[in-house]
């Protein structure tokens, strides 16, 4: 008797076939899920800090426009962030979609936009205003670049400037249509831009809109 309860124990113990086929398929939807939800925690992540790192440089250049920084003893330089979403950039110190430029508005006339020679980065000079290449290493881009309120962005290739200079904590603002422009267009009066950065893993639901006005707020969509 205690021969053939041993034998039926040994015969109930295990997993079917197809019970071991529901077990594996539940566990790859929870992973799946989990994975997709992961993959979209971080990229909401990643646009979050870049949106900061943004911000908090368009700070940096009115702090120092503001400030007590200057250059040979000379106080009257501005600041600014330089912007493009071109993706057909002609060097790094033109900026682009994957980076975007600190520079110090300097020279006789300084002209309120972004100066540079392609030789180097570091230390402005007349002509070569390029303080700072701040590129975008996560899988993020500046998508779309927007004036006032209008809904459709500017060409791709255009730029903005955005120059700060003491004592003002307003900016002025450069739109220039393309790297051939050699002065600011006055097409209209721009009282404000709006910077579209999205994660290139889902650009349509994960962005973040920067929002840069004339009276010196920034501030950053909740998107």
């Amino acid at each position: 008797m205690f021969g053939k309860n041993k034998k039926n124990i040994f015969k109930n113990k295990g997993l079917t076939l197809i019970e071991l086929m529901v077990v594996l398929s539940i566990f790859g939807i929870i992973s799946s899920i989990t994975i997709f939800n992961y993959s979209k925690f971080n990229s909401s992540a990643s646009i979050l800090n870049l949106a900061d790192d943004i911000a908090l440089s368009v700070r940096k250049a009115q702090g120092f426009a503001i400030g007590v920084r200057g250059s040979s003893g000379s106080f009257n330089e501005g600041y600014g962030i330089h912007f493009t979403a071109n993706n057909n950039f002609l060097s790094e110190f033109s900026g682009s979609n994957e980076s975007f430029i600190l520079f110090s508005d300097i020279g006789i006339s300084p002209n309120q936009k972004y100066d540079y020679d392609n030789s180097s980065c570091g230390t402005p000079t007349d002509g070569n205003e390029c303080m700072e290449i701040l590129s975008i290493n996560s899988a993020d881009e500046i998508s779309e670049i927007f004036l006032n309120d209008d809904t459709k962005s500017i060409p791709e290739k255009a730029m903005v400037d955005v120059v700060f200079r003491r004592p003002n904590p307003e900016p002025v603002f450069c739109y220039r249509l393309n790297e051939s422009e050699n002065v600011c267009v006055q097409e209209k009066k721009i009282y404000m831009i709006r910077i579209k950065i999205a994660s290139l893993v889902d650009p349509v639901n994960i962005y973040k809109i920067i929002t840069i006005s004339n009276n010196g707020q920034i501030s950053v969509s909740l998107k």
